[in-house]
C-alpha cells in the first residue's frame, strides 16, 4: 500500500543550489562566440526571408536615389549657371523633386514591410521561448529566476530582432551607400577618391579593436539587466513580506547593487564608445578637410570644375557616413549578440524529461500507482530517496508525513514525471510513467498545494483550469462540494469578479477552497492533497472534509497534512525519514507501535489517550512538529 503527493516546483530541501550570476539567479554560461550566435539568429530569420529581401531591395533603390542630388548639383553649377543653359533649370528642379519623392515613397515601403518582419520575428521568438519553458523540467526553473528569464523573452529578444530586422536594413543601406559614393567619387576624380580612402585601413583597425572588447562588456551587461529584473520581480511578488518584516531598507540596499553594479558596466560600455566614435569621426573630418583643400587647388589649375569639387565632397560626407554608421550599427549588432547568446542558451538546453517516441496509449487510469525500488537524487547529487518499494491500489487514501526535508514532496513530483527517478520505477497502472505522455498521464491527476495558486482572472476562468469548456451548472456544483459557492456569491460580480494577480483580493482559506473546486472540477482519478486545509477556518474545515470524503471514493489520493483529522482517515500512513520509509500502516497501528509516529502524534497533541505523560513533559524543550 501507498502514497504520494504530488508538488509541483518544490524539491523538498535538497533543492538544487542556485546558479552562478553575480547575485545567484542566472546559473552557469555557456558562451557562444558571435559566429554561432549570428548562425542561429538567421535562421530564425529564414521564414521571413520574401519580406527581409524585398524591404533590402527597397532600401537598396533608396540608396541609390539618395546618391543622385550630387551629381544633379554638379550639371546645375557647371552647365545650367556655368555655361548659361537657363532653359534646362525647369527640368532640372523637376527631376530632383521626383527623385525625393519617389525615394520618400521607397522608403516607407521598405520602413513599413521590415517593420512587419520584424513584429512577426519577435512574435516567433517569444513564442518559441515561451513552449520551450512549458518543456523544460521543473528542475530547470530550480536554478533560474523568473525576471531573468522573463528579461530574456523579452528585452533580449528586441535586441536581436533589432538587429535582424534593423541593423540588415542599416546595413544594406551603408555598405551600398559607401559603394556608390565611392564609384561616382572615381569617376570625378581617381586622385582625391585615393585621399579619401587612406584613414579606411586605420578606421579598420579601430573597429577590430573596439569589437573584441565591446562585446564581452555587453554580454555583461545583458546579464546585469537580467539580475536586476529577476529581483526586482522578486521584491515586488514580496512586497508584503517586506513591510511585514520591515526589511525596506535592506532591500533597497540589495537592489541598489544590482542597480549600481548595471549602471557600472554601462558607464563601461559608454565610456569606450564615446571615445571611439569621436575619434573616428576626427579622422574623417581631418580627411575632409585635406580633400577640401586639395580639390580647391585641382579646380584652380583647371583640373576639376567648381560643381564637379561640390559633388565630390557631398559624395566623401556619403561615404565617411556610413562608415561611422557602420560603427553604430556594429555597436548595435554586438549589442545583439550578447542578447542572441542569452536566448539561445535557453532555446538550446535539452528537457531533461520527454516524450517517448512511441508513447504508450493511456485513455484510462484506474489510479494504480506503485514505486519499484526507487532511488532519487537531484542535479545536486543530493540522494533524497532510497530504494522505496510502496503500492498505492486504486481508491486508497494514503498518506505522508515525515520531518521536512525527508523526501515526501520529492517523492510525489516522481508521480506525475516533473522529475524522473534516478534508480527504478514509478508505475502508474503497470505503465512505467517514462513510457507515457506527459499531458496524458498529467490529465488524470489533480493536485491541491499548500502554496495556493491563482491566476489574475476571474474566479471562474481559475476554475476552468480544472476542466476547460465546463458548464456553469458544473464550475457551481464543484464549487458547491468545496463549500465555496456561498463565499463566491457574496463577491460583487459573482463568478466573474476579478481576482487579482494570484488571488490577491481573496482570504486564504477563500483560495485554497477555489483550489479545491478546481480540482473537484477535474475529476481526476489520482488526487493530491498537500495541506488541503491548511487555509481554511475551523468553520469551513469539518464541511470541505465531508466534500473531501466523497470526493476520495473511487480515487487514488495521496495525503500530506500537519492536521491529523486528514491523516487520521488515510488507509495507510508512510513514514518518511531520511528518504526511507521507516515506519507503515495506519493511524491506530502506528500509535500503538509507539514510534516515530507515535512521537510526532504526541508532539502535535502534547496529550497520549491518559494525558501528558512526564516524562513527555521533560522532553518538551526537545520537541519539534513534523507533522
Amino acid at each position: 500500500m501507498n502514497y504520494t503527493e504530488l508538488r509541483m516546483p518544490k524539491p523538498s530541501t535538497s533543492k538544487p543550489a542556485q546558479g552562478g550570476g553575480r547575485w545567484g539567479g542566472l546559473g552557469p554560461r555557456r558562451p557562444e562566440d558571435a559566429r554561432t550566435a549570428f548562425r542561429k539568429s538567421a535562421r530564425w530569420a529564414k521564414p521571413l526571408l520574401p519580406l527581409l529581401v524585398f524591404g533590402l531591395v527597397c532600401t537598396l533603390i533608396g540608396v541609390y536615389l539618395s546618391q543622385q542630388p550630387p551629381r544633379i548639383f554638379a550639371y546645375t553649377i557647371d552647365t545650367v549657371i556655368g555655361r548659361g543653359m537657363w532653359h534646362l533649370l525647369t527640368r532640372v528642379i523637376a527631376l530632383y523633386i521626383g527623385i525625393v519623392v519617389l525615394g520618400q515613397i521607397i522608403g516607407s515601403a521598405s520602413g513599413y514591410w521590415m517593420s512587419v518582419a520584424g513584429q512577426r520575428l519577435l512574435h516567433t521568438l517569444r513564442m518559441a521561448l515561451y513552449d520551450h519553458f512549458q518543456r523544460l523540467p521543473l528542475s530547470y526553473f530550480d536554478s533560474k529566476r523568473v525576471g531573468d528569464l522573463v528579461s530574456r523573452a523579452s528585452h533580449d529578444v528586441n535586441h536581436l530582432e533589432s538587429m535582424i530586422v534593423n541593423t540588415s536594413n542599416s546595413l544594406v543601406r551603408q555598405v551600398f551607400g559607401v559603394g556608390f559614393a565611392l564609384y561616382y567619387m572615381l569617376g570625378y576624380n581617381w586622385k582625391l577618391t585615393l585621399l579619401v580612402t587612406i584613414p579606411v585601413p586605420i578606421i579598420g583597425l579601430s573597429l577590430f579593436i573596439f569589437t573584441r572588447r565591446v562585446r564581452m562588456v555587453y554580454r555583461s551587461i545583458r546579464e546585469s539587466t537580467g539580475d536586476f529584473n529577476a529581483k526586482l520581480t522578486e521584491n515586488l511578488s514580496g512586497i508584503r513580506v517586506i513591510k511585514a518584516f520591515n526589511r525596506e531598507e535592506q532591500e533597497h540596499d540589495a537592489v541598489d547593487e544590482t542597480s549600481r553594479f548595471l549602471l557600472s558596466q554601462n558607464t563601461r560600455a559608454s565610456k569606450m564608445t564615446s571615445i571611439f566614435y569621436p575619434a573616428i569621426h576626427t579622422i574623417t573630418t581631418t580627411g575632409m578637410v585635406i580633400v577640401l583643400g586639395v580639390g580647391a587647388n585641382l579646380v584652380r589649375h583647371g583640373e576639376l570644375r567648381v560643381g564637379e569639387l561640390t559633388a565630390f565632397l557631398m559624395f566623401v560626407t556619403s561615404f565617411y557616413q556610413p562608415i561611422g554608421d557602420f560603427m553604430r550599427t556594429f555597436d548595435s549588432i554586438q549589442r545583439a549578440l550578447a542578447s542572441g547568446e542569452r536566448i539561445f542558451e535557453v532555446l538550446d538546453t535539452k528537457p531533461e524529461i520527454q516524450d517517448p517516441p512511441e508513447p504508450v496509449p493511456l485513455p484510462e487510469v484506474r489510479g494504480d500507482v506503485e514505486f519499484q525500488n526507487v532511488s532519487f537524487r537531484y542535479a545536486t547529487g543530493e540522494e533524497v530517496l532510497r530504494d522505496i518499494s510502496v503500492r498505492a491500489l486504486p481508491g486508497q487514501r494514503v498518506a505522508l508525513v515525515g520531518q521536512s526535508g525527508a523526501g515526501k514532496s520529492s517523492f510525489i513530483n516522481l508521480i506525475g514525471r516533473f522529475y524522473d527517478v534516478t534508480e527504478g520505477a514509478v508505475l502508474v497502472d503497470g505503465n512505467d510513467v517514462r513510457n507515457l505522455r506527459q499531458s496524458d498521464l498529467r490529465k488524470h491527476i489533480a493536485m491541491v498545494l499548500q502554496e495556493t495558486f491563482l491566476f489574475n482572472g476571474t474566479v471562474k476562468e481559475n476554475l476552468l483550469f480544472g476542466k476547460p469548456g465546463a458548464s456553469d451548472d458544473e464550475v457551481i456544483a464543484a464549487s458547491k462540494i468545496a463549500n465555496a459557492h456561498e463565499f463566491v456569491e457574496r463577491l460583487e460580480f459573482g463568478y466573474d469578479t476579478q481576482i487579482g494577480e494570484r488571488g490577491v483580493k481573496l482570504s486564504g482559506g477563500q483560495k485554497q477552497r477555489l483550489a479545491i473546486a478546481r480540482a473537484v472540477l477535474a475529476d481526476p482519478r489520482i488526487l493530491i492533497l498537500d495541506e488541503a486545509t491548511s487555509s481554511v477556518d475551523s468553520e469551513s474545515e469539518f464541511l470541505i472534509h465531508q466534500a473531501l470524503d466523497r470526493l476520495m471514493v473511487g480515487r487514488t489520493t495521496f495525503i500530506i497534512a500537519h492536521r491529523l483529522s486528514t491523516v487520521r482517515g488515510a488507509d495507510t500512513i508512510l513514514v518518511l525519514e531520511g528518504g526511507n520509509i521507516v515506519e507503515t500502516g495506519d493511524h491506530e497501528e502506528l500509535v500503538d507501535a509507539d514510534g516515530w509516529y507515535a512521537r510526532m502524534y504526541r508532539q502535535q497533541y502534547w496529550l497520549d489517550e491518559e494525558g501528558m505523560s512526564e516524562e513527555d513533559g521533560g522532553a518538551e524543550e526537545d520537541r519539534e512538529t513534523v507533522i
